[in-house]
């Protein structure tokens, strides 16, 4: 049984869970999980939640989330960011960064999409876990169905750490291409959708790309895992360590500022 305990702050833009289980949570002995959701209101160079009340020092499972409302290198890799946009996020990464906060946004991916034309995308939405939550976190996505808002919906899911070896891999090498090149030619897909939307083009490629991949998996054979293969690796990683080095490398090679140096630091 999990009993949950709302915690109030008597203010608006910040509010805390704490979700309690004698049984244990994540199939573990820990007994306590606090959830910190905030709302930042921009105000100038500030905003109403500090560094400070959002990433608290605890030993127990901490997970902050929110629309944060700030641009940072570590989660908008393809935005041109201005001294002001670093000068605002910058605090916030650099205290998450020294309390153990790890990043669970996958760098990058869109959360807020705005029906004006005039506006480009943006990572508002952002996710961090303490030291003593991010074995258990799973996966971050944007999977759930539209809600009217302009903010996207996400799914976050927390799981026991695995510990079964890695599945076995595709053997590459050994493909039949003489076997999969006919029928991959003949292989039928839908048509692109007339006039489409973003979710239906996704839908349309994810359909069409699955096709193609299970047809060349299908028919190449499978292989035992590397001793040196890290079950606990996952895309997310990859991507952020592929950051960390861009970011060192323009550090070196430009000269770059404090701000971006712990931006690769921090990934």
């Amino acid at each position: 049984m999990i009993s949950v305990l709302p915690l109030v702050f008597e203010r608006g833009d910040l509010m805390a869970v704490n979700f309690h289980s004698p049984e244990g949570l994540f199939d573990t002995s820990l007994n306590l999980f606090r959830l910190h959701n905030a709302f930042f209101i921009p105000n100038g160079h500030i905003r109403s939640v500090s560094p400070v009340d959002l990433f608290p020092q605890h030993d127990f499972p901490t997970l902050v989330l929110g629309d944060f409302n700030i641009h940072h290198s570590a989660s908008d890799t393809t935005r041109l960011l201005s001294d002001h946009d670093q000068f605002i996020s910058s605090p916030y990464f650099d205290r998450a960064s020294a309390y153990l906060f790890s990043l669970l946004s996958t760098p990058g991916i869109y959360t807020r999409f705005l029906f004006t034309t005039n506006h480009r995308p943006a990572v508002l939405d952002l996710s961090f876990a303490n030291s003593a939550l991010l074995p258990y976190f799973s996966s971050r996505n944007p999977s759930l169905p539209h809600t009217g808002s302009d903010h996207t919906a996400l799914t976050i899911i927390f799981s026991t750490p695995l510990l079964k070896p890695p599945p076995r891999g595709q053997n590459w090498k050994y493909t039949d291409w003489d076997h999969i090149s006919p029928l991959l030619a003949d292989l039928s897909l839908t048509a692109p959708p007339a006039l489409p939307t973003l979710h239906t083009l996704d839908l349309w490629f994810d359909d069409s790309l699955a096709k193609i991949t299970h047809l060349i998996t299908s028919n190449t054979p499978t292989k035992l895992p590397s001793s040196y293969v890290k079950p606990w690796w996952t895309p997310e990683l990859t991507q952020l360590r592929r950051i960390h080095h861009h970011t060192s490398r323009l550090m070196r090679k430009n000269q770059a500022s404090p701000a971006m140096a712990r931006a690769a630091r921090n990934t």
